[in-house]
């Protein structure tokens, strides 16, 4: 009897840790982000779009979330980015006009290719941390703009 009594024990003990392993799996909320990136020059070339989720990875001392090449039509471009988890992101954006994957400078190191941030967040001598940049991401459908400058 009692083995059968720490029998059950474990059993419902066992059941109930696989169902919070469970319910932690299901608790974390994702959505679909679109990213609009507007006020380029012309339809040259593409954009260049990155989502960080850190600090160290806006910096570029980590490696972004995720990242896209997008195609321009009408001086704008949009991703559309599903399933990300809720949380605090940051963009950064280029126009790519040459193709050459970097933003092009001029001799003083000035960017020559348009550029922008989540947030519009303007750029002084580099870009701007990610506290400015950074967006809460917590619903199931968002809409962030970058305009290019």
């Amino acid at each position: 009897m009692n083995r059968l009594f720490l029998s059950v024990i474990f059993f419902f003990l066992f059941s109930c840790s696989l169902l919070t392993a469970q319910n932690n799996q299901t608790t974390q909320k994702v959505g679909n982000l679109t990213v609009i990136v507007s006020g380029l020059k012309n339809n040259k070339g593409d954009v260049k779009i990155g989502l960080f989720k850190t600090k160290e990875s806006y910096d570029g001392k980590k490696n972004k979330f995720k990242g896209a090449i997008r195609r321009i039509k009408n001086r704008m471009t949009k991703w559309e980015v599903k399933k990300i988890p809720f949380g605090e992101y940051a963009i950064k954006a280029f126009h790519d006009e040459d193709g050459d994957d970097e933003i092009d400078t001029n001799f003083l190191g000035m960017p020559t290719e348009s550029f922008g941030f989540s947030n519009n967040a303007r750029a002084f001598f580099g870009p701007p941390d990610f506290e400015k940049a950074k967006f809460l991401f917590n619903a199931d459908s968002m809409r962030i703009e970058v305009k290019l400058r």
